[in-house]
Parts: structure tokens; sequence; C-alpha cells
């Protein structure tokens, strides 16, 4: 019994500092909560982080998954998730861009001294949720990361669900870390910063897309 409840500690500490890992690059997504906690406030921004933690810990449940080989294996002996990699690439690369373009378009919106953003927590926790599903090639990036940790691959099903439990904590306490951070500082910045937040976190959304497209593009004229 206690054997056991060391391994789950275990378990949930790695994936606890694989959540965080992963989640910690400030990326599109990142950028994206950035501008929420400046716009909205920290519970904004931690609400968009949010949806983020839980796309992460649904990539991650999947990647455990596929590494027990509970999703078995296609006939070439390549996973079954990559069979269907070109169409998840497709069809993310597409979503990334247009929100992008959105998004560099957009005007911000920012609460003066007597008024507040209205907080649409739950919008915010979606849109986060949605983008970062878009691009579930992560899914390979976790299935990488867990091969590649000492005892991950041999993880038992029943475990799967503590080590999805610890990516979650890490992510969610890594966009708790930036919304307080960036909360801190929310008041000192101008309008014309918040312009061009919108227009940096649009056009990484958007040079993501495209990058996608490339790679799929180029593994599929590659291929042929």
């Amino acid at each position: 019994m206690m054997d056991l409840l060391l391994r789950e500690i275990l378990l949930l500490a790695k994936g606890t500092a694989i959540g965080f890992a992963v989640a910690a690059p400030v990326g599109p997504i990142g950028m994206l909560c950035i501008r929420l906690t400046l716009e909205k406030g920290r519970m904004a921004g931690f609400c968009g982080g949010l949806g983020a933690a839980v796309a992460d810990t649904i990539f991650a449940a999947v990647g455990a998954f596929a590494i027990i080989g509970a999703f078995g294996f296609s006939s070439d002996g390549g996973s079954s998730i990559e069979a269907y990699r070109t169409w998840f690439e497709l069809g993310g690369g597409l979503f990334l861009i247009a929100f992008g373009v959105h998004l560099g378009l957009k005007r911000p919106i920012i609460a003066t001294d007597d008024e507040e953003v209205p907080q649409t927590l739950l919008a915010d926790f979606a849109k986060t949720l949605v983008l970062t599903l878009a691009n579930p090639v992560t899914i390979l990036s976790f299935i990488a990361i867990f091969a590649g940790v000492p005892g991950m691959a041999r993880i038992d099903l029943p475990m799967v669900p503590v080590l999805t439990l610890g990516v979650f904590v890490g992510s969610a306490g890594w966009w708790l870390t930036l919304a307080i951070g960036v909360g801190l500082i929310r008041h000192m910045i101008s309008e014309i910063v918040f312009i061009w937040l919108n227009r940096i976190a649009g056009g990484l959304l958007v040079a993501f897309g495209f990058y996608t497209l490339m790679h799929l593009a180029g593994g599929y004229f590659g291929g042929a």
C-alpha cells in the first residue's frame, strides 16, 4: 500500500513538472492570456490559461493511452493517432490562421480607473481551450515526452488519471503564476501596447498556422 502511494506521488510530481514545462514557453496562447490579463484582469487571464491547461490535460491523457497501447496500432506499425495527423494539421492550421487574423484586427477593450471590462470568463476559457485543441499535434509531443522520461513508458492503465492530474496541476500553476505577474503591471500599460499585443498575438497565431500547413505540405509532397 505504501509502495503504491509513493509511486502515485512520484508520478503526480512528474506529471506536474511536465505540465508546467509544456505550458511555460510563451507562444501564441501565452500571448493571448497575457492580453486577456492586461485587458480584463487576472481572473480573465487565469481562466484563459485554464482552457489551455484542460486542453493539455486531454492531450496528455490521449498520449498516455497511446503509450500503453490502449488505442492500438495501425497496420504499418504507427500510432492510430498518427493516421489522422493530416486532418488534424489541416483543420488546426486553418483555424489558427483565421483566428489570428481576427485577433490582429480586433481593437482592444481597455478598463479605465472607474470602469471594469465585462468579464465573460467562460468565453475566455472556451476560446483558449478551442485554440489549444486546434493543434492536436501536441499529442505527439506528450507521447515523445512520456516515452523519454524514465519509467513513463511502462505506466499502468489505472495510473493514467494520476499522471493527467499532475499535468493539469502543473499547467494551471504556470497560468496562475503568469496571470498574477502580468496583473501587477496591468494599469501601467498604455493603449498602444494593448493594440500591439493584439497584433503580436494574432501574428503568432497566423505564423503558427502557416507553419502547420507548410509542415503538412512538406510531408505530402516529400512523400509523393
